[in-house]
């Protein structure tokens, strides 16, 4: 078995045994970095390597597997993180200005900023996500452009030949991107469908934002769109580690933290 394999039954067993335990503390007992524990933490989450039974002796974990690879599905991943998504999604809606022109993105990260869109002033919304929709199809300051398509429940999007060509087609002053992963190799999602979307919409954009919680740094899925250094400007949670703000900031990449 691996020394990676044999740290995160070790951690999961540690976090069974303490689970208020901090992630540096965690990465000072196991001698690495805090990312490679946040990643070892998500790595535990994705794959259901706890499991709890009614007696604390019956507690175990699994070991785990060299390629588990999770699903996205958009209510499931709606409820985790929710208090980072909603500050991360009310700072990103400041910075939308009148007669902009936006592109949202598929991703519960940019749903919360979709409840905070400015009322007062008008602006242009692009979207290919039903999950939107509630929040602008009856907003009188919004025009509303839906690039449709063949409907994917799981993460709530649209896709097709036609979405692609009306994209390509479009400009846009701002696109807000929303990403399952987030590591230097770059940008990931769940679903190879999203790809060709996701690269046409950021290349349709003047300014790239993306908005992404600490939990999807040092994550990989399985799905490239996008270089990190693609973006412009990151937005994330206090929680996100000095490491990586400094890596994004060498990188020229404006990083706020909400």
């Amino acid at each position: 078995m691996s020394n990676r394999n044999i740290r995160i039954q070790l951690l999961a067993r540690e976090l069974l045994a303490n689970p208020s335990r901090n992630i540096r503390d965690l990465s000072s007992q196991f001698q690495v970095s805090e990312m490679t524990i946040r990643r070892d933490l998500q790595y535990i989450e994705d794959n259901h390597l706890i499991s709890q039974n009614e007696a604390p002796a019956k507690t175990a974990v699994k070991a785990p597997t060299a390629h588990a690879q999770s699903t996205y599905v958009f209510s499931e991943a709606q409820a985790s993180h929710t208090d980072a998504k909603n500050r991360i999604g009310a700072y990103a809606a400041s910075l939308i200005s009148p007669n902009d022109v936006l592109i949202l993105d598929t991703g519960t990260t940019v749903n919360a900023l979709a409840e905070n869109l400015p009322e007062d002033f008008p602006y242009t919304v692009i979207c290919y996500n039903s999950n939107i929709l509630p929040y602008i199809r009856s907003r009188s300051n919004i025009s509303l452009i839906l690039a449709g398509g063949y409907y994917h429940p799981g993460s709530m999007s649209f896709e097709s030949t036609e979405n692609i060509e009306l994209l390509s087609r479009l400009r846009a002053t701002k696109i807000f991107v929303s990403t399952s992963g987030v590591e230097k190799t770059g940008l990931t999602c769940s679903n190879q469908y999203e790809v060709i979307t996701k690269q046409t919409a950021i290349n349709s954009a003047m300014k790239k934002i993306l908005l992404c919680d600490s939990s999807k740094f040092g994550i990989i899925r399985s799905s490239f769109f996008a270089r990190l250094t693609d973006m412009d400007t990151v937005i994330s949670d206090t929680d996100l580690s000095d490491d990586w703000v400094d890596y994004m900031r060498e990188a020229n990449l404006r990083v706020d933290l909400v």
